[in-house]
């Protein structure tokens, strides 16, 4: 039985409300970065845990303590979801400590079959940075803007 966690994006899940339906649907159909394991042997979901966010000075320390909260739990592998493979600049970073903090851990790169990343980026940067009615502009009384 392969024992699999998932990090997500902070930003699409926090900000944009990803769901993670199909990081979750190719896992249980095994297909995209889950056709890997092998069809006969139970595959079993240990945890999703989204990332520490955009990282400050603490990025590692951050990530590993995230991180820490599967590998206790005899996790396999850890994905990173599609949109850490499209969206983080950090993730190289982020894979070299875990792989350094956790040496038996597969670290993979991927979870549910990829689009193409240029067009991804432009949408969720769209999403992320539409303009939208916040708490400042109920203060200051503008809730239409």
């Amino acid at each position: 039985m392969a024992r699999i966690g998932i990090i997500t994006c902070s930003n699409c899940t926090q900000e944009l409300n990803c769901a993670s339906v199909v990081c979750l649907a190719d896992l249980r159909k095994r297909k995209g970065f889950f056709q890997k394991y092998p069809a006969g042997e139970p595959l079993e979901l240990v945890g999703i845990i989204n990332c520490a966010g955009c990282p400050t000075l603490g990025a590692t320390e951050k990530i590993l303590r995230k991180v820490r909260s599967l590998a206790e739990f005899r996790v396999d592998a850890i994905h990173l979801s599609y949109c850490m493979t499209a969206l983080c600049p950090f993730k190289n970073r982020y894979m070299e400590v875990i792989k350094e903090a956790y040496p038996g851990l597969e670290v993979v790169e991927g979870t549910h079959t990829p689009r193409d990343f240029k067009v991804f980026q432009g949408e969720v940067k769209e999403l992320l940075c539409a303009t939208r009615v916040d708490m400042t502009d109920l203060i200051k009384s503008r809730p239409g803007k």
